[in-house]
């Protein structure tokens, strides 16, 4: 009951944190929802629709498609944040928050009633001829959650100074604290610099909580810590410029995963690097590829990690509704220990403007799902594949110009190897009942952030 109560009151505190900053709307400044904003180009999506124009460039779109650290969505991809306009600075907010209920099978599986939820403010100022874009996001999932949430199959970071495994680790109250600097080099080059003593490096695609194919999915990736999981790193500061449908970007940061202080900033020396290369053909398109060396990135396990990944994401607008969809892969090059592979694809279809049927299949390679326990040596330290299919559906019920309001759910099946039934069962599935709470009025479902 405790944890219900907490997550009801988060659950209304963001309601009313949404509704009042989209609401404090001065005299004289201009107020927009960018979800409904054509899908042409983010410069079009960047004016008001009363006719007051917003300050926009191409060195403000960059920064403004940015969805993970300097990572991007397809341009096509809906953009769902409340903006004003003040003086010289434009101001956007968005947040999206989930109440859910999981339940698993197996000897393994657990039940739980927690919340998932990040708000994110950014701020965009005219400098030197280029933009200053100032951002901070935030979580309170080291209240609605807890110290972690069961999902099956699950591993990374620690609880106690012990692995957590079959389970999911919340974010830190802190997501990101940044500063970014962008401006044009040549006619058709911007360079920028993005500092973040809490944030994300150029490694990866964009991360999970904000990828616009994952928007109606609360529930992590298990391949989280072999694609995306610097997406709170300590330290960062990366250089990078997009020349015309090329992008290049370099990072030092912090390589060690948050600790279990999940209130605090977790920095330190810079002692990791990484590197990505873009390519965004078209509005619908997008493409990176990259790689970065993590020193010591999980406090239980030895070693480092070179961490490689791929992915291609594809945005549009279709005949029945808008889809949103991404291929990943990535791979763990493990100095001590087992190395391993994930591929993910994962889509969000959205129907008649309310519906959304939601796709995320996973094959991940898993060594870490029985350390320090009691099993046979083979067991402890094998490396087992795991293959999940999760589908779902979620629906709209309550749409204003600041707030959507939609009950959903998802059911995931789980493949494994014989070795491993006896743990956790012949079939283990897992189901969640969700409502969600996301700023900006109906009509889309990405949410760029971070």
């Amino acid at each position: 009951m405790k944890r219900f109560i907490l997550n009801c009151s988060t659950f209304l505190f963001l309601l009313i944190w949404l509704t009042n900053v989209s609401a404090a709307e001065e005299p004289g400044t201009a107020q927009q929802t960018m979800n409904d904003m054509p899908p042409s180009s983010p410069g079009e999506r960047a004016h008001d629709m009363s006719g007051m124009q917003m300050q926009s460039d191409a060195t403000s779109e960059l920064l403004m498609r940015q969805a993970s650290g300097t990572s991007m969505n397809p341009s096509a991809a809906p953009m769902h944040m409340a903006m004003t306009q003040r003086g010289d600075w434009m101001l956007m907010l968005h947040g999206l928050a989930f109440v859910n209920q999981v339940v698993q099978s197996g000897p393994r599986g657990d039940d739980k009633l927690f919340s998932t939820n990040w708000i994110m403010g950014m701020a965009d100022h005219p400098l030197g001829g280029g933009h200053l874009m100032l951002r901070s996001m935030l979580s309170l999932e080291p209240l609605t959650v807890g110290k972690k949430y069961p999902e099956l199959f699950q591993t990374g970071e620690t609880i106690g100074g012990r692995p957590i495994i079959d389970a999911q680790h919340p974010h830190d109250f802190f997501m990101e604290l940044a500063a970014e600097y962008a401006h044009p080099l040549t006619g058709n080059t911007i360079g920028y610099i993005y500092a973040a003593p809490f944030g994300d490096p150029s490694l990866g695609p964009v991360a999970y909580p904000h990828r616009a194919s994952a928007s109606e999915i609360p529930q992590a990736t298990l391949s989280h810590h072999v694609q995306d999981s610097t997406h709170i790193a300590g330290s960062v500061l990366t250089i990078g410029a997009q020349s015309g449908t090329f992008g290049y970007a370099f990072s030092g940061f912090h390589g060690r995963e948050p600790d279990e202080k999940r209130w605090d900033i977790d920095t330190g020396k810079i002692d990791s690097w990484a590197t990505r290369f873009t390519f965004d053909p078209s509005p619908n398109w997008t493409a990176q590829i990259s790689t970065g060396h993590l020193k010591h990135p999980e406090a239980a396990e030895p070693g480092d990690v070179q961490r490689t990944t791929a992915s291609v994401a594809y945005s549009s607008v279709t005949s029945i509704g808008q889809w949103d969809t991404s291929l990943v892969f990535g791979h763990n090059n493990k100095s001590v220990g087992h190395d391993g592979s994930s591929w993910l694809a994962e889509s969000v279809l959205q129907l008649a403007g309310r519906n959304y049927v939601t796709g995320r299949a996973e094959v991940v390679d898993k060594d870490e799902l029985f350390a320090e326990q009691n099993v046979p040596p083979a067991i402890e330290h094998g490396l087992f594949r795991v293959k999940a299919l999760t589908l779902g559906y979620s629906r709209d019920l309550l749409t204003t110009n600041e707030i959507t309001f939609a009950l959903g759910g998802n059911v995931t099946l789980y493949a494994l190897s014989k070795q491993i039934k006896p743990f956790y069962g012949s079939s283990p599935h897992s189901v969640y009942f969700f409502v969600r709470l996301r700023g900006g009025s109906a009509g889309a479902h990405g949410a760029h952030s971070m």
